[in-house]
């Protein structure tokens, strides 16, 4: 069967990528509560700092991760609101390990779980109960991002909502 497209790639590439944030944004965003200003007072490096404050003010943001991208004006935003010297932040050096680490910690400060095997049968179970009476599967994954930020369940990659909902399109149409 043919692969169905959800979203064009210009919308696949806004989903993909970190939010472009305006400057009243970006004060909302990467103005940190006390608990994870004060998990970012421990890391050691002032890579590690700007990068683990940008991806919990994306978080925040758009409650998903965006695989270690970032805005450079974000990261000289973040560096000087915590007086480090954005020359000596390099995201290129953020470490996978270290990120996976800060993922967990902003999950369970914001009270989200993972988009781990219970999320991906409570998601296939809804997005089969929406694929019965919406065939829009744009409307689909609109309405399922909306359940999985409700249920506090980080949004995984647009490929993978993606192939649940045609999955599910698929077999309804075929029963």
């Amino acid at each position: 069967m043919p692969k169905m497209k959800i979203l064009n790639s210009s919308e696949q590439n806004i989903f993909e990528s970190p939010p472009v944030l305006n400057s009243v944004e970006r004060k909302r965003y990467f103005s940190l509560p006390v608990t994870l200003n004060e998990a970012m007072e421990d890391l050691k490096t002032p890579t590690n700092k700007v990068c683990f404050l940008a991806t919990a003010g994306y978080f925040k943001a758009r409650h998903r991760f965006f695989a270690r991208q970032f805005h450079q004006s974000d990261i000289e935003f973040i560096a000087k609101q915590i007086g480090v010297d954005p020359n000596e932040v390099q995201p290129n050096t953020y470490n996978k390990e270290t990120y996976r680490r800060h993922q967990s910690l902003i999950l369970n400060y914001f009270g989200f779980s993972s988009f781990d095997e219970l999320a991906i049968i409570f998601a296939k179970t809804e997005i089969s109960l929406m694929a019965r009476v919406q065939f829009r599967p744009k409307l689909i994954l609109l309405a399922i991002i909306q359940v999985l930020t409700r249920k506090k369940i980080a949004l995984p990659s647009y490929n993978k909502l993606a192939t649940l909902i045609i999955n599910a399109v698929n077999q309804y149409q075929q029963a």
